[in-house]
């Protein structure tokens, strides 16, 4: 097969005619490897790019008379890689003339795509792209420039990384294109631009994506004439829009309205969701080729009444199956929250785990943990998880913490999976780049070579004091170093078992001598610091760094202290209130309506976790990002105490911390089988119980 499309937008398509009937097919398709922006604040010390997106995330969309069959292609694991993907087409190809299409944007050369047709009576036959195909440059068609209108051009910001404007002309679209009856005569031959070696292959290891087709749950006109959509849900995919006669329409997209009314298209992301469409005489149905962040559409000069059926958002995610967990308890405002964090998952969840569907794109470590945590606590599947580990140990970001993160995301990955393939496939790279041992100076490392992060945003700091060996990222040392013990262990490794666990054991003991303080009974920030700071004794309380002589103390502090974390730092805060029994304290902030709460992100529209609280600690906040979606996993795995001990969930624990509850259960799919957990004090007696379906007592 060759390469056809070029650089640019594309529309290409093939009439094929089958003479018998067709007991199965599949598509293969390759394109361009996915291209990043240049280094800029967030450049790693000896790698080239920051991982920012600068080409397309999408490079094509594939259609078979008239269905869409394939979107793609993900994100490479291997930077000197592109991603082959498969896609079914049984069902879809039959007996008589079949239309493949596909819109093409490419980056150097395109697409190629190869059909295998298996028929009913044995034979088969493969299809390729080459000369014989059709194509029609589109770049005046899905303009970066709109040159109708300049001023929704360039200076009001772009859509983000892997996108660009799209003002669509519609005068021109070739509508019909999918059609055994649509005129091509005027399409050029393709020109083939590289054959199928142009680049090494990767198979994509991930589900299909899955498009769904949200229609609005309200459409309001203002007084001045502009439309409002809602959606009811984030959106992370494109805008479909038809209209009924020619108009010049102005769309806009945003994750929130404005106060005035509107729509916040030019985002506080530093996205701007803006376009021009063109419609023709008679009308046209029109949609975007790439992704957008949105929840609400406005559209500006849209003639008449909009319908319903006239305007759907088309959002793009991994499968997810809602049916694989299910929580309930005496508390709804909790249920809420939880729904709030699996949603979470499920609308944002692609080829990686990312920070957001808008500004960066980017497969951040620490995200990847909690994200991956939660996805766990609410669906079956894992294959996103282990593409993500693969592909994050060849794209590291620039936190200090976040390379630390590794060993901990790949060990909560085997513990749920018992994957002992990848284990052993990305071990000798934890222990060489994503431990810090080898910087270790009587115990502690004094300085960092990365910029250390504590939490993020900085507002959410509580003044945490930088200096020689600073607590927070120890603290991380520390967790790193005992969770390589533990994956060495698994591996047979006994002496790197060994040694992991005697330099954790050293960094312990460093730690409690020189960072902690008799007199406050706390921990600082730095060995030259008074300062006790939240996150130094909340981080120490998690990571299993304070003895039981002194946790009684450190407890009280964090827990009277309240939120001053992070949507990310929740996580452990969570995690270390449950560790210490205080679990009425950790659901009251679960299900407090603070302006520090998961219940203020509802309040503020949200249907999935926001970056920061709210937008007065981070004013470029999304309203996007599934790293605050600590309670999605922290419901099952603290408060009800379900947690694999064996890889696999071969064996597993369960120990509810109910606090003010009355009542809760849960139910997990996991790879083990289907687990269910409850408890009930109604009758003034605690009661629990819990149980595992294995997967082969499960009904089919």
């Amino acid at each position: 097969m060759f390469f056809i499309g070029g650089p640019g937008n594309a529309f290409c398509r093939k009439v094929i005619v089958l003479d018998k009937p067709v007991s199965g097919a599949f598509a293969a398709v390759i394109a361009d490897p996915h291209s990043y922006a240049c280094p800029s604040w967030m450049e790693i010390p000896g790698m080239e790019h920051n991982w920012l997106l600068a080409g397309s995330l999408l490079k094509y969309r594939l259609f078979v008379n008239g269905r869409t069959a394939g979107i793609g292609p993900a994100r490479p694991v291997d930077p000197a890689r592109t991603v082959e993907t498969h896609f079914p087409l049984t069902g879809i190809l039959h007996k008589g003339v079949n239309v493949v299409g596909v819109m093409s944007r490419g980056e150097r050369f395109g697409f190629a795509l190869s059909i295998r047709i298996d028929f009913t009576d044995g034979s088969y036959r493969e299809f390729v792209t080459g000369p014989d195909w059709k194509v029609l440059l589109a770049n005046d068609i899905f303009s970066p420039v709109c040159w109708k209108k300049p001023a929704l051009s360039f200076p009001k910001g772009s859509p983000g990384p892997g996108e660009q404007p799209e003002h669509i002309n519609g005068e021109r679209f070739p509508y019909g294109w999918l059609s055994p009856d649509f005129d091509d005569s005027a399409w050029e031959q393709a020109v083939c631009l590289a054959d199928d070696k142009a680049y090494s292959l990767e198979p994509a290891q991930i589900p299909q994506y899955q498009e769904t087709r949200i229609a609005p749950v309200s459409i309001e006109r203002l007084d001045d004439g502009r439309i409002v959509v809602d959606f009811g849900r984030a959106v992370f995919g494109s805008l479909e829009l038809a209209c009924r006669r020619a108009a010049l329409v102005e769309v806009r997209l945003g994750e929130e309205l404005l106060p005035y009314g509107g729509v916040r298209f030019q985002m506080r992301t530093g996205n701007c969701y803006q376009e021009g469409w063109s419609f023709p005489e008679g009308g046209a149905r029109l949609f975007q080729f790439g992704l957008r962040s949105f929840r609400y559409a406005e559209l500006v000069g849209y003639p008449g009444k909009l319908i319903p059926r006239s305007i759907a958002a088309l959002a793009l995610n991994s499968p997810f199956d809602d049916g694989d967990s299910a929580f309930d308890c005496s508390d709804p405002r909790l249920g809420q929250v939880w729904q709030l964090c699996k949603n979470s998952v499920k609308y944002t969840t692609l080829d990686v785990y990312q920070d957001c569907p808008s500004r960066e794109r980017m497969a951040y470590e620490a995200d990847a943990y909690i994200n991956m945590l939660t996805h766990f606590s609410v669906e079956a599947r894992t294959r996103v998880a282990r593409r993500t580990i693969l592909y994050q140990m060849n794209h590291y970001t620039w936190p200090c913490e976040w390379r630390l993160f590794m060993a901990p995301v790949v060990y909560e990955y085997f513990m749920h999976t018992g994957d002992r393939a990848l284990l052993k496939q990305v071990y000798g790279r934890l222990t060489a780049e994503c431990s810090f041992h080898r910087l270790l100076r009587d115990g502690l490392v004094p300085e960092f070579p990365m910029r250390v992060i504590v939490d993020w945003p900085q507002s959410c700091r509580d003044n945490y004091e930088f200096g020689p060996d600073n607590a927070v990222p120890n603290a991380f040392v520390y967790w790193s170093l005992d969770t390589l013990s533990k994956l060495a262990g698994y591996l047979g490794k006994k002496a790197d078992c060994t040694e992991f666990a005697a330099l954790a054991a050293k960094v312990k003991l460093a730690f409690n001598e020189r960072l902690f303080d008799p007199e406050q009974e706390l921990f600082v920030d730095n060995s030259k610091s008074r300062h006790a700071g939240f996150h130094t004794n909340m981080f120490a309380v998690a990571f299993d760094l304070v003895g039981a002589d002194r946790l009684e103390r450190v407890a009280d502090f964090i827990d009277r202290s309240g939120m001053k974390c992070s949507v990310y730092g929740a996580q452990f805060y969570l995690d270390a209130l449950f560790k210490c029994r205080r679990a009425d304290r950790a659901i009251e902030l679960m299900t407090a309506d603070s302006d520090r709460s998961w219940l203020n992100m509802i309040r503020l529209g949200a249907t999935v976790t926001t970056e920061a609280w709210n937008p007065e600690l981070k004013p470029n906040m999304s309203f996007v990002h599934p790293w605050g979606s600590a309670p999605g996993n922290v419901i099952p795995r603290r408060l009800f105490g379900l947690q694999p001990t064996a890889p696999g969930w071969r064996e597993f624990s369960f120990d509810p911390q109910p606090g003010p509850l009355d009542f809760g259960t849960y139910r997990l799919k996991t790879p083990a089988g289907i687990v269910a957990a409850g408890f009930d004090r109604r009758s003034g007696e605690l009661r629990s119980s819990c149980s595992l379906m294995r997967n082969e007592e499960c009904p089919r």
